[in-house]
Parts: structure tokens; C-alpha cells; sequence
């Protein structure tokens, strides 16, 4: 009897496995090879698959792609690994993708598998790594107004006089940009003293991250401004922060935001106070359509960017607001990315 249970079992899964495979994309008044001809394969391919950002981006891909009865291929390896990203690419190819979703890593890493991938016939979208290759659909934050978003909060805060510590790695696209904005602020603003800055992106990012801001600041009594221009170097900074007893003499300004930040940032007396985002689902989302769009030879523009909001601790408390849910119900501006749209594709 178990002997024929288990023969059952498996004839159902091979089943199951036989017509998911062959399962055929169909969307109603969509054009090839969306109107029933293929099975539709898109693949995300990230480099940093740490940290809520990271995670809530491949969670808006997945279900755009879900909802297109598109077969979602995440084809991560280890955090932050160059080889690992590149090789991903070579594991899309050979699995006969239609389409990838490349998120961060490196451009001289990733020139070469991505020609491969394009040769091969595949359509690419990269968000926040610039290709530099025409054939290829760019997608980013506004990464500059982000930064500076964040800054002008802690200029506002400290009336453009601050010493300021500063986490950043140089050689991530975002990161750069979000450089440029706090080189410019510094110009423009003498009164913000940049007195070290230090970064890692060693995994776990906020603890190792934490390690070198704690040795900072018993070393620099005189920050009491920290710009931390990604939320994972946020918490390691509050982290250091509440380690050395300083936590109610800095304050904190970082980009990006989810459930952890919000409840770390309505904490009373919490230093985290300001923060600069895009919604990261509503990007992995508008990635997923881009390469559709692709695909079906629908116009797209060569750059797709998203505009940020800022969001202060105040106006965090003031609506209330204790999860990332809350902020697409409370700021309904935050929750859609009107780019890659078409009449076809379901939202």
C-alpha cells in the first residue's frame, strides 16, 4: 500500500513538473510571445541579495512576473560576488531565457557574460549598473536627488553646519551617485565638515559596517551628523551608535526604507532621521515590464529612472506609520512607478 502511495505521489509531481514546464504565456491583446506562442522566461540576476531593499525588489518581480504568466527564473548566488553574478548570466543563457533583469554588481564584470547574453538573443534590462552598451535598457533611482534629499534634511536640521561621518564603497553605481550629491553639498556648504568616512560591504553589511563606525567614533567626539547613504549602513551606524552610549548626540540620514528602518526610525529618541526612497517593489516591477516591452518590440526610452521621496521621522510619527504597508496606503504617490506601461500588461 505505502509502495503504491508513494508511486502515486510521484506520478502526480512528475505531472505537476511536465505541465508547469510546458505551461504557455497567454495575456489577453498581448503581442508575441506574450498571446499564447511560448513559454515566456525572465530571469532576475542579482549582485546584492542582502538586506530588505534587495529582497523586496526581487518580491515585486516575482509577482509582475506572476501575474504575466511569465515563468521568473531568481538566479542568485553568494552576496556581492562578482564571479557568482557572472556566472549566473552564463546559467540564464544555457537555460534558454528570454529575457534578464540585471540588478547592481559590476560593469567590467559583467560586460562580457551580458554581450554573451545579447548575442544569444536575450533582452536586458540593468538596474543600477551602467552597461554602457546601447542594446541595453538602463533603469535607476534618481540617485542623485536621493542623496540629496537626505541632505538637505540633515542641512535643514543643523542650519548647514554639521561634522559629519560618512559611510561609502566606492565602484556601486547608486553609491557613486549619492557621492556626487555629498561632494556638491560640501562645496556648497562649508559648514559641512566631512570628518571620516569608512565602508564595507562585507556580509552581514550593518554589523561589519557597525565594527568600523564604533572605532570612528570614540575616535571623532566631535560627529554629530552621520551620512549613511544606504539603509544597511544606517543600521550599522545606530548600531555603533547605541554601542558607544552616543545614540542621543548623532543624528542618522540614509536612503532607502522598509519595515525595519520605519521601526527603527519611530523609536523615541531614535538618532535614524531622515530617509530618502523609492519603493523597491514597484521598481523590481517596472524591471519585469521593461523587458516584456522588449521583447514585444513595444517603444521603451533608453533610461528608465524613478523619482524618490523623503521621509522624516516626524512625518513617520505624524501619519502614523509603523510598517512599509502603511506607506503605500498613507503615500499613495510612493506605491506606483508610472514607467514601463502599456495597455497589455497588468499591474
Amino acid at each position: 500500500m505505502k509502495l503504491r502511495i508513494s508511486w502515486i505521489a510521484l506520478f502526480l509531481l512528475m505531472t505537476m513538473s511536465f505541465s508547469q514546464a510546458f505551461a504557455v504565456t497567454k495575456l489577453p491583446n498581448a503581442p508575441a510571445p506574450f498571446n499564447g506562442t511560448k513559454t515566456v522566461k525572465i530571469a532576475l540576476i542579482q549582485y546584492m541579495i542582502e538586506g530588505e531593499f534587495m529582497q523586496t525588489f526581487r518580491a515585486g518581480a516575482e509577482k509582475q512576473a506572476k501575474l504575466m504568466g511569465v515563468e521568473f527564473l531568481a538566479l542568485n548566488s553568494k552576496n556581492a560576488s562578482n564571479e557568482g553574478q557572472a556566472d549566473a548570466v552564463d546559467r540564464a543563457i544555457s537555460m534558454g531565457v528570454d529575457g534578464i533583469l540585471l540588478s547592481h554588481g559590476r560593469q567590467e564584470t559583467m560586460r562580457a557574460p551580458i554581450a554573451r547574453a545579447i548575442k544569444a538573443g536575450i533582452k536586458v534590462v540593468a538596474f543600477d549598473i551602467d552597461m554602457k552598451n546601447p542594446a541595453i535598457t538602463q533603469m535607476a533611482q534618481d540617485d542623485h536627488l536621493l542623496g540629496q534629499m537626505a541632505l538637505d534634511a540633515l542641512i535643514a536640521d543643523f542650519d548647514g553646519k554639521a561634522n559629519v561621518g560618512y559611510v561609502y564603497v566606492s565602484g556601486v553605481l547608486p553609491l557613486d551617485k549619492r557621492d556626487v550629491s555629498f561632494t556638491k553639498t560640501k562645496k556648497k556648504y562649508p559648514g559641512i565638515v566631512e570628518i571620516v568616512r569608512t565602508g564595507t560591504l562585507a556580509s552581514p553589511f550593518s554589523t561589519k559596517n557597525a565594527d568600523q563606525i564604533k572605532a570612528v567614533l570614540r575616535a571623532n567626539p566631535e560627529i554629530n551628523a552621520y551620512f549613511a547613504p544606504f539603509d544597511e549602513f544606517a543600521k550599522g551606524v545606530i548600531l555603533a551608535l547605541k554601542e558607544v552610549g552616543r545614540a542621543d548626540q548623532v543624528k542618522v540620514y540614509s536612503a532607502d526604507i522598509s519595515t525595519v528602518d520605519i521601526r527603527m526610525m519611530i523609536k523615541d529618541n531614535s538618532p535614524w532621521a531622515a530617509t530618502a526612497a523609492t519603493n523597491p517593489a514597484a521598481i523590481g516591477a517596472t524591471g519585469i515590464r521593461a523587458v516584456a516591452m522588449k521583447l514585444t518590440g513595444d517603444f521603451l526610452p533608453a533610461e528608465i529612472t524613478i523619482p524618490p521621496m523623503l521621509f522624516t521621522q516626524k512625518m513617520l510619527k505624524d501619519a502614523k506609520i509603523k510598517r512599509f504597508k502603511d506607506l503605500q496606503k498613507k503615500f499613495p504617490a510612493f506605491s506606483t512607478v508610472d514607467r514601463a506601461v502599456t495597455s497589455w500588461i497588468p499591474r
